[in-house]
């Protein structure tokens, strides 16, 4: 009989913690310490102690018998501890705030009192949390049915939510800081999202296309992916340094000059690619060493400069395209919402029509939706773009910063994440070209295929997988390195985290970290989605499969 290890750990995780641990801290204000209250202090109440037994349940019923009934019960365990662990000290804190002054003492100067939330509830959630994930891997490897799941997995959050939406969360002091602050969270959070997503765009293009390079050129592999490590190493406070002076150099350049200096060093890179097409073949030790660098560093001059100022001109527009107040923007911003919920909507049908004219209708509708939002999204982009550039009086005055390049702010921030998001882009793009099977490719050759079609019909398929991946790793990590660019002044999420470490207020650190753990959560799971649509269903399967 398999005792379900994971809910047991779940079980002793919650309930060690609620038993030891403060479940929340009583503040006077909301800098000054406070007084932790632990499970057994609410005299009395025997709700409490019905939590710690319930945390325990677990460890009962794990040791069942393998089956629907069991993944049922610990899932349903699961969710209670979940729920409860919120919703009993938030009715306890109601109590503590309406008679602060008697807890805290005498002598304490009183000033919004707060409920922090303590070691013991953050724990007894993440055991609360383990339990329930023990419960569902029961209900999948049993074959329970999909509403029995999908109920299990989602009932516990969707009464959290509910009693969230009635405010009976609002006596802790995240909730109270959300309030005072929800918009200006608003604001911060689109910057977070719009400094990730221009920088993971602006790196997948370049990481694939230079992990398509190492691919194909085994000379230039060693030097492109020391390159990229070598980036990854650099501390990001040290690149954000880097990145000022001669960022705020380039600003002050005019931006004709600058087109020009791009079209000498796109002639220079095309100059000494054909010396290395030329004589690389024909070169030995050093020599073809010296000439692979020269055609790496030529190369790259052009590619940073352009990446440069894309990289900053994409983030300014769409930030101003996701959250000017212009009528323009606004509608579009509704019709590409409506363009992407007919669209997922439409794809999820696909997946559940099993009739082959419907499923062929359907995909087309999906396909019409995608493009609505792409259209959509382009034309937002391009409002945005003349709205942006709306102050400058001609082209001739203007300048890189008019096109959002400058020392301190956004630029150097998109600037840093994109590199820092090359490594992961460049490993997996490599390693997902090179382990594809040379068999495989041979066969697309003697059916006649030219060198695009194989790529693009059985190399880049089989390849997605390990890509998508790399792309996973390299969002989740920018989410979390993005949080630093407060520091030049770049905005997102950090400003809260940062202010909070000045004012050693923990309910303001909460507040930046808690949405940035939630983006990247979100993130992953979106392109997770998304690899689910665009991964071949034989090629997800066989990949599956192939470890075991």
């Amino acid at each position: 009989m398999p005792v379900n290890r994971v809910a047991v750990l779940g079980s002793l995780i919650a309930g060690l913690s609620l038993f030891f641990l403060p479940l929340v801290e009583l503040k006077p204000n909301r800098l000054a310490s406070g007084i932790p209250f632990f499970l057994l202090q609410f005299e009395g109440d025997v709700r409490y102690l019905a939590l710690f037994v319930l945390a325990l349940l677990p460890l009962v019923v794990a040791l069942r018998r393998a089956d629907v009934v069991r993944g049922a019960l610990l899932a349903g365990l699961g969710n209670a501890l979940l729920f409860l662990t919120l919703y009993l000290p938030a009715v306890a804190g109601e109590v503590l705030l309406a008679d602060a002054a008697a807890w805290l003492g005498e002598g304490v100067r009183l000033s919004n009192p707060r409920l922090l939330p303590s070691a013991g509830l953050a724990l007894g959630l993440f055991g609360a949390y383990t339990v329930l994930y023990g419960g569902l891997r029961d209900l999948v490897v049993a074959g329970a049915p999909r509403s029995l799941r999908v109920a299990a997995a989602w009932g516990g959050l969707l009464l959290v939510v509910l009693a969230a939406l009635s405010g009976r969360f609002d006596v802790y002091s995240v909730v109270v800081e959300f309030q005072a602050r929800g918009q200006q969270l608003a604001q911060r959070t689109v910057e977070h999202v719009m400094f990730v997503a221009v920088a993971l765009s602006i790196g997948l293009v370049l990481g694939v296309g230079l992990g398509l390079w190492a691919h194909r050129d085994r000379r230039a592999s060693p030097v492109i992916l020391y390159l990229v490590g070598i980036i990854q190493t650099v501390p990001s406070l040290a690149l954000f340094g880097v990145l000022l002076v001669p960022l705020a150099r380039l600003g002050d350049q005019l931006a004709t000059s600058v087109a020009l200096a791009l079209v000498a060093s796109l002639a220079l890179a095309a100059a000494a690619l054909a010396l290395y097409r030329t004589i690389g073949q024909r070169l030995r030790g050093a020599a073809r060493q010296v000439v692979l660098l020269l055609v790496t560093v030529s190369a790259a001059v052009p590619v940073a400069l352009f990446t440069v100022v894309v990289a900053s001109f994409s983030f300014r527009v769409s930030l101003l395209a996701f959250t000017s107040a212009a009528p323009a923007l606004a509608n579009l911003r509704s019709a590409m919402l409506v363009a992407l919920i007919a669209a997922v909507g439409l794809q999820l049908a696909v997946r559940r029509q099993r009739v082959d004219t419907a499923r062929r209708s359907l995909a087309r509708a999906a396909w019409v939706g995608w493009g609505a939002l792409a259209v959509t999204l382009v034309v937002a982009l391009v409002t945005a773009s003349q709205l942006f550039l709306a102050r400058v009086e001609s082209a001739a005055t203007l300048t890189v910063r008019d096109l959002g390049v400058s020392g301190i702010g956004p630029a150097p921030a998109v600037i840093a994440l994109t590199l820092y998001s090359l490594l992961p882009l460049v490993r997996n793009t490599y390693a997902g070209l090179t382990n594809v099977d040379p068999a495989v490719i041979d066969s697309g050759r003697g059916m006649g295929m030219s060198a695009p079609q194989r790529f693009m019909q059985i190399e880049l398929p089989l390849a997605l997988p390990v890509i998508m991946a790399g792309v996973r790793n390299a969002s989740v990590a920018l989410v979390g390195i993005a949080a630093i660019a407060t520091v030049i002044g770049a905005g997102g999420l950090g400003d809260f985290i940062l202010g909070g470490i000045i004012n050693t207020s923990i309910d303001q650190i909460l507040l930046g970290a808690i949405p940035a753990v939630l983006l990247a959560v979100l993130l992953d799971a979106v392109l997770r989605a998304t690899e689910q649509l665009l991964v071949s269903p034989g090629i997800r399967v066989s990949g599956e499969a192939a470890p075991s």
